[in-house]
């Protein structure tokens, strides 16, 4: 798979979405939400091997990209969440792997509970 850089990262309007153009000239766009709820961090991954998903703000948005050596970007969200990085690996086949999953349901309030 690719875990070479896209040939260009963009930050959409007001931070509203994440464009990627891969060398083989594969075009990926992201919102903000759909990234957050996919982060990789350990807390994320925790909820989702629970069976749970932390749906994020519809109006979230992107505030601030740092790369993470040449494999990775950490992105920055506008409520303050920054511990998710993003593997080139990771977002160059997130699509597929979003769509094979089934939906999960949504974390409510008792949930925060039962996982700390």
């Amino acid at each position: 798979m690719h875990g070479k850089p896209p040939s260009e990262v963009r930050v959409g309007a007001q931070g509203a979405t994440l464009s990627l153009h891969w060398e083989d000239g594969t075009r990926q766009s992201f919102s903000a939400p759909f990234l957050r709820e996919n982060s990789q961090s350990a807390g994320s991954k925790k909820l989702r091997l629970s069976g749970l998903a932390v749906p994020a703000p519809r109006d979230l948005t992107i505030k601030a990209l740092r790369p993470i050596g040449s494999y990775a970007i950490n992105i920055v969200f506008s409520d303050g969440y920054e511990r998710g990085i993003y593997p080139w690996m990771y977002l160059r086949r997130l699509e597929e792997d979003v769509c094979a999953e089934p939906a999960k349901p949504a974390l409510r309030p008792e949930d925060f509970l039962n996982c700390n």
